[in-house]
């Protein structure tokens, strides 16, 4: 009897695959247990159309951070720090403030996970690269400039 697999097991089986099995073994523990399903031709084609789907999805995913990462590669966010009378800095940008900057400016939510900043954050009155990391494969590279505010 062929069946579908529904559930991964390690070392057994993986989700999706299909095999041929003992129809004694589907019947009494796979089926039951929900496990696997009877390979019919209709169960053929819905996990055929899921897995379009999957990859369809996936795709979309794939080309909407490219999307993204086009519209943040190579801009500028700009941020004032407090300096002391002897022109040191009060206070760093952290990866919440390039956040917040970023859903102001471009309307786009990201995470920490997604900003790479070399030393955690950035104290010093200069420009600074910082990278966005979208995905596997999209990345975008942004400029921090950091200039003195004494209020």
């Amino acid at each position: 009897m062929k069946v579908l697999f529904l559930k991964h097991v390690i070392n057994v089986w993986k989700e999706g695959e299909i095999k041929e099995v003992k129809s004694w073994y589907a019947q009494n523990f796979l089926l039951p247990k929900k496990f696997a399903v009877e390979l019919t031709a209709a169960e053929e084609r819905k996990y055929k159309d899921r897995l379009k789907k999957k990859d369809s999805h996936r795709r979309e995913l794939i080309e909407n951070k490219h999307n993204l990462s086009e519209i943040l590669n190579h801009k500028e966010l700009a941020f004032a720090l407090k300096t002391w009378a002897n022109g040191k800095v009060f206070g760093w940008i952290w990866e919440k403030d390039i956040i917040g900057e970023i859903k102001k400016k471009f309307n786009i939510e990201l995470t920490k996970k997604h900003i790479d900043l070399p030393a955690g954050h950035i104290k010093k009155i200069w420009e600074s690269d910082v990278y966005i990391n979208l995905g596997k494969d999209s990345m975008a590279k942004m400029k921090i400039i950091l200039s003195s505010s004494n209020s």
